[in-house]
């Protein structure tokens, strides 16, 4: 993949640590929902401040993208609650969806989504889960809303227009059962990295975990 990579959720931790590692190989449009990073994105010269579920924001914080990382899914909502979460199912189902036909519309070719793996958790234990598993979702907007962003951009991926790598990650840099910094930003980049498919319908789905997880 050649070209400046826009990775969504820059304000928040996956998103900060994607556009630090990505910032190693190429440009990086960092893009957040808050006035600045809150945390320091080195070698990151562009940082956009946009609410993605207005078209017009959405499409100006991807000009001059070539590829898409979607990392606001990931990670915890903005707070417990009715409205809290009620708000972040309007942000990452509604902002996906302007966010994706955003990117058709600038003819970007490919979206990486990275989701929680906590989307899988209610499997039992015992079971060796595989990513084309069908995600159990728990009935709440910090579990629903990033498995409404995946649903969005499996159908956008049904158009033929734009592919989708979905990477669902752990907790970042939880030693214990999630994903460090350094595979995180290695997922991303090889998926960026992969082949064009030969066209049509193009969604894949991957877990990206670190150790034991």
């Amino acid at each position: 993949m050649t070209g400046p990579v826009a990775v969504t959720g820059a304000d928040r931790p996956m998103g900060a640590a994607l556009c630090r590692g990505l910032s190693a190989d190429g440009e990086v449009i960092a893009i957040g929902e808050s006035p600045g990073p809150g945390s320091d994105l080195v070698g990151v010269m562009d940082y956009r401040s946009s609410d993605l579920r207005l078209p017009e924001g959405a499409r100006e914080a991807l000009q001059g993208a070539a590829a898409v990382v979607h990392a606001q899914p990931h990670g915890p909502s903005a707070g417990e609650g009715f409205a809290p979460e009620a708000e972040w199912l309007d942000v990452l189902s509604r902002g996906t969806y302007v966010l994706a036909q955003a990117a058709r519309e600038a003819e970007i070719g490919r979206i990486v989504l990275v989701s929680p793996i906590s989307l899988m958790q209610d499997y039992p234990a015992d079971f060796v889960v595989e990513p084309w598993w069908r995600p159990r979702p728990r009935p709440d907007g910090e579990s629903l809303a990033p498995y409404l962003a995946e649903l969005v951009c499996r159908e956008i991926a049904r158009t033929g227009a734009i592919e989708v790598c979905c990477l669902r990650m752990g907790d970042l840099d939880d030693s214990s059962a999630g994903t460090s910094s350094g595979d995180a930003v290695a997922a991303v980049s090889a998926a960026l990295q992969s082949e064009a498919g030969a066209g049509g319908y193009s969604w894949r789905v991957d877990h990206a975990l670190t150790g034991g997880s």
